[in-house]
């Protein structure tokens, strides 16, 4: 589905995905990036008359930066990250009646930054059956690595208030803790042996998010931080447990789920094994903090 939605918006012909190739090689400001695509995304909206939608006006510029940050270095993310920061200063407003313009879940755009959330979710569904599938291409695991360190590092970003438990609506709309939830729940909750999860794009997936995100998912996990039925669900094998979203005995699987695979690293899996360690001292970090402030 992804492929075919880059055909079907010709993505990286897009002046969109030009403009963020141009941002990250520091041939563009940031602010300057922001009214551009503000100015454009307004311009179109009014073209596209009655029958069209903001979250279609939308769409390109997310379906951009995250194609581009699938193909580029990941020390490149900077810009996009500073970005997003500024483009959530901002509301979309109707010109003829000065109201902010929501999708049709009441999402701000966008402030809510809610198609960020929309296509970075359609990827992951879109992958999901083959994250830990061993025989994944190599080139799809590597997108699949650097789609997660780009979110996580978006995620590491955001200025999370931790006002209640159970946060519908979350008070930065750069942080996709949900993500990194989803993986995590598919990677160890689900009951797929640690030989097999060891040479997948899932693994490094979570790791990622555990190295370049790993004081937000403490954070949430000390704030017991929780989501709807349906994203904070436990996987199968821990169905019974009644988790909603960052428990700490959820915690400790992920972190048993990370030492078992460790292993079962056999010879030629240095790399596997070197990213898990760097997992494991990111996690042993983020706790130590923790009981030194307490």
């Amino acid at each position: 589905m992804w492929e075919e939605m880059l055909k079907l918006t010709q993505t990286e012909e897009s002046k969109e995905f030009k403009l963020f190739a141009a941002l990250v090689d520091g041939e563009v400001e940031v602010e300057d990036a922001v009214q551009w695509v503000i100015n454009t995304t307004m311009d179109r909206l009014e073209n596209y008359g009655a029958g069209g939608t903001i979250e279609k006006a939308d769409a390109i510029t997310f379906i951009a930066i995250i194609e581009l940050a699938m193909q580029i270095d990941t020390t490149q993310y900077g810009p996009l990250v500073d970005f997003l920061a500024e483009l959530k200063l901002y509301n979309a407003v109707d010109s003829s009646t000065g109201l902010v313009l929501k999708t049709q879940d009441g999402s701000r755009v966008w402030s809510h930054l809610p198609s960020l959330s929309f296509w970075a979710s359609e990827l992951w569904n879109d992958r999901m059956t083959y994250i830990c599938d061993p025989n994944m291409e190599p080139d799809q695991q590597i997108r699949w690595a650097k789609l997660n360190i780009f979110l996580a590092q978006v995620t590491q970003a955001a200025d999370v208030q931790y006002t209640s438990p159970l946060q519908v609506w979350i008070s930065d709309a750069m942080d996709e803790s949900h993500m990194g939830l989803c993986g995590l729940r598919h990677v160890f909750e689900e009951g797929i042996p640690p030989e097999r999860l060891a040479s997948t794009a899932g693994l490094l997936g979570v790791c990622y998010w555990i190295v370049c995100a790993g004081d937000r998912l403490w954070e949430n996990v000390l704030n017991r931080r929780r989501y709807n039925k349906y994203d904070g669900r436990p996987g199968e094998m821990y169905s019974k447990r009644g988790w909603k979203g960052f428990e700490r005995d959820r915690w400790d699987v992920w972190v048993q789920g990370l030492r078992d695979v460790k292993a079962v690293c056999t010879s030629g899996q240095e790399l596997v094994e070197d990213l898990i360690d760097r997992a494991l001292s990111k996690i042993e970090h983020v706790m130590s903090n923790e009981m030194t402030s307490s």
